[in-house]
This record gives structure tokens, C-alpha cells and sequence, in this order.
């Protein structure tokens, strides 16, 4: 019984401290490690795996001494498969599975373990290349997408229902709309790219619980490197915005929104019949949150992309 009543505190605790952790709460946004366009008939699958860690909670953009809380992380598996209708339009469609999303705490010097796992959100977007050209070689791509909350959103310990940010779903209808723009000249290894990226939820209304998560903005301006045909690197920095989070009545969740700065190295290794590895590391540089949050630390993510080609009528 006590170990019970200490779970539902530590819950409430979660609840009104963490319900959005900066750069760690609900489903991470996925993607097949790039967003240029296809070709026609060309079929890419792209699996990932990917950890992050969240630790040190944050008032405004200095650390703050929260007790209780030790750290968050999660260990992410994503399956994205994309296909090119003509030379310009392109669908793709993703899902993921949570191997597990834990937070630990310490509670009297002991650490007691909140867990849950399963599949997150459905992905389904458009994408439609306004732009290609081959001198220099450039592609401006636009996309238009929503996530479907087919995964878990009701995971409980001991009957008490695990917190938003714990959840494998998101337990929200979202919208999401994208522009990307790539420049590189055939005969120099560096170019440039530059992403934008703008997501909408819809409230959720589950009769015990009226939430509605804020918008978010990401802008994002990176730097690439051709060693070989093989070999490729991306510096890539990226500005995160994030909106206050809403209850019932438009009400305000004061410990929620954030703006952050990420730098983001990958690299890309190209084999030959088209099969690539993309090791990718996220660090934040600067944090600023609204109110008491748990911020991310860093995350890393390796990924295998093929591409085919299918015939037409095949």
C-alpha cells in the first residue's frame, strides 16, 4: 500500500513538473534521413534506431535543483518507407515502436522505475519537388503530412495511468508542413541545404484528460561535405520552438514550451546498389525553457537506407 501511494506522488509530482519535457516528451519526429524528393517509381526503405537521454532540469536557461527526478530516456525504432509517384511527387509513410521509455527516480535513496513501451504514431506525407535542376544541383521540395495516434496512450503501473510524456503515442491528431531547399555545384564537395518545418496538434479529449499540445516550429541550416561518391558529412544547426502547451478553457501550462539550439553532425556512408548508413548525433547548445523543465541532453541515431527501382507494371 505505501509503495502504491508513493507511486501516485511521484506521479502527480511527474504530472505537474514534466507533463512536457523539453526536447524529450511525446514522439520524435522521425524521418528517412533526408527530405529531397524521389524519382519516379523509386522505392526507399529506411529503418533507424535511436536512443536520446534527458537529464538536469532547467529554469528558464540555468540548471535548477529539482530532487526526485535522476533522468529520461528512451530507445526508438523506426521503420519509413517512401515512393516516387512521378519525377515530382512522392508519398511516404513511417511508425515506430518504443523498446522502452523510462524515467528513474529517487525517492529516500531509492530508485523506483517508470516504464512503458509500444508502437507511437502512424506517419503519412506528400511531398512534391517544385524545383530540380542539375546545374548547379538544386531541389526546393515541399511536403504536407499528419501523424495518427494508433499506439498506446493508456500505460498504467499499479492501475495509475503514466504521464503524457511517458506515454508511446502522443495521443494527438497532429499536422505537419515542411519546405527544404538543397545547393551544391557538381564540380565542388561543399553545399548547402536549409529545412523548415511546422507542426499543429489537435486537442486531445479523452473525457479524464483535455489536452492540446503547442505548436512547433523547427528551422534548420547545414553545411555538407563530399569526400567521395561514398562519403559524405553534414554540419547541420537547428533552432527548436515550442508553444505552451493548453488545457481545458485555453488554460495555460506554465512548465511547457521551450526554444533550443541544436548542432547536429552526421555522416553518410554510400555502398554500392544503393545501400547507405547514416550515424547522426543531436546535441543542444542552448536552452532556454519556460517555468521548471527536464531538458534533453544529447540523442544518437544510426539508420540503413536502401533505394530501388521498380518497373512499371511489375
Amino acid at each position: 500500500m505505501n509503495k502504491i501511494f508513493t507511486i501516485i506522488l511521484l506521479f502527480l509530482l511527474i504530472s505537474t513538473k514534466s507533463n512536457s519535457q523539453c526536447c524529450s516528451a511525446g514522439n520524435p519526429l522521425g524521418g528517412d534521413g533526408s527530405h529531397e524528393g524521389l524519382n519516379k517509381n523509386e522505392l526507399t526503405l529506411f529503418t533507424s534506431f535511436k536512443y536520446s537521454i534527458s537529464k538536469y532540469y532547467y529554469f528558464h536557461d540555468s540548471k535548477a535543483a529539482i530532487p526526485n527526478v535522476e533522468k529520461s530516456f528512451y530507445d526508438y525504432q523506426n521503420l519509413t518507407i517512401s515512393y516516387g509517384i512521378s519525377s515530382r511527387l512522392s508519398i511516404k509513410t513511417e511508425l515506430g515502436y518504443f523498446y522502452d521509455k523510462t524515467q528513474i527516480d529517487n525517492i529516500n535513496n531509492e530508485e523506483i522505475l517508470f516504464k512503458s513501451k509500444g508502437l507511437g504514431d502512424l506517419g503519412l506525407t506528400v511531398r512534391y519537388t517544385l524545383l530540380k535542376t542539375f546545374k548547379p544541383q538544386a531541389q526546393l521540395v515541399i511536403s504536407a503530412g499528419t501523424k495518427i495516434p494508433i499506439g498506446a496512450f493508456n500505460e498504467d503501473i499499479n492501475g495509475v495511468t503514466v504521464p503524457i510524456a511517458l506515454q508511446p503515442s502522443s495521443g494527438a491528431l497532429k499536422f505537419i508542413g515542411s519546405v527544404y531547399y538543397s545547393r551544391k555545384r557538381a564540380d565542388r564537395k561543399f553545399g548547402w541545404n536549409t529545412y523548415l518545418l511546422f507542426e499543429a496538434s489537435n486537442t486531445i479529449n479523452e473525457g479524464y484528460l483535455v489536452y492540446k499540445y503547442g505548436n512547433l516550429m523547427q528551422y534548420s541550416l547545414a553545411a555538407t561535405y563530399s569526400l567521395n561518391k561514398q562519403l559524405n558529412f553534414l554540419l547541420n544547426s537547428k533552432f527548436e520552438w515550442r508553444a505552451h502547451d493548453k488545457r481545458e478553457n485555453e488554460t495555460i501550462i506554465e512548465s511547457t514550451g521551450s526554444k533550443v539550439v541544436f548542432l547536429n553532425p552526421q555522416i553518410i556512408y554510400t555502398f554500392k546498389s544503393n545501400w547507405s548508413v547514416l550515424a547522426m548525433l543531436e546535441i543542444p547548445i542552448y536552452k532556454y525553457v519556460n517555468g521548471y523543465q527536464l531538458t534533453n541532453q544529447f540523442s544518437f541515431l544510426i539508420g540503413l537506407r536502401k533505394s530501388f527501382f521498380i518497373k512499371a507494371g511489375s
